[in-house]
């Protein structure tokens, strides 16, 4: 009988857990996870530290302090090898995004309300909060490329010169 009312407590309480994690925003869930598997890492790697299995503690204590975001290699470039595809304009796709937007020469009117999902005449307003907008989804830091960065900034310069 004790089994069967700690197997029912056990199914609620898991039922719950999952109703508060499905309500998470995906963001921050992401960032706990991120600390708490860090934390987690860290206080593992510290145990088998002082049991002397330092063969193992040293890469995990290494691992959790990166999932902290303390990366102890990053001056050697092994912390995060992909470090250079975020720095925006110097990067070979950013290069290569800026030849293509150029080449196809410039963007009209129309195009640039229809990158901005405007419809002809919107507001100085109405373009500044769709390029905003569509920043916040696009940028390269946000996972979005240098080449689609630069056409909703082209295509917002081109409405905003008409309102100048």
């Amino acid at each position: 009988m004790p089994a069967l009312v700690f197997g029912i407590l056990a199914l609620v309480v898991a039922l719950w857990v999952l109703k508060v994690i499905s309500k998470v925003d995906p963001k921050v869930g992401a960032r706990v996870v991120k600390i708490a598997g860090g934390l987690l890492a860290l206080g593992i790697a510290v145990f088998l530290g002082l049991r002397g299995e330092l063969w193992v503690a040293v890469p995990l204590g290494a691992f959790g302090l990166g999932l902290l975001g303390w990366a102890p290699f990053e001056n050697l470039g092994i912390a995060n090898p992909y470090r250079w595809q975020t720095g925006g304009r110097e990067n070979t796709q950013g290069d290569a995004g800026a030849r293509r937007s150029t080449a196809r020469g410039k963007m009209t009117e129309k195009e640039a309300y229809e990158i901005l999902g405007l419809q002809p005449g919107a507001s100085a307003e109405d373009i500044a909060s769709a390029h905003r907008t569509l920043m916040k989804k696009f940028h390269p830091d946000q996972g979005g490329t240098t080449y689609l960065a630069a056409r909703i900034n082209e295509a917002k310069d081109v409405l905003l010169r008409r309102h100048r």
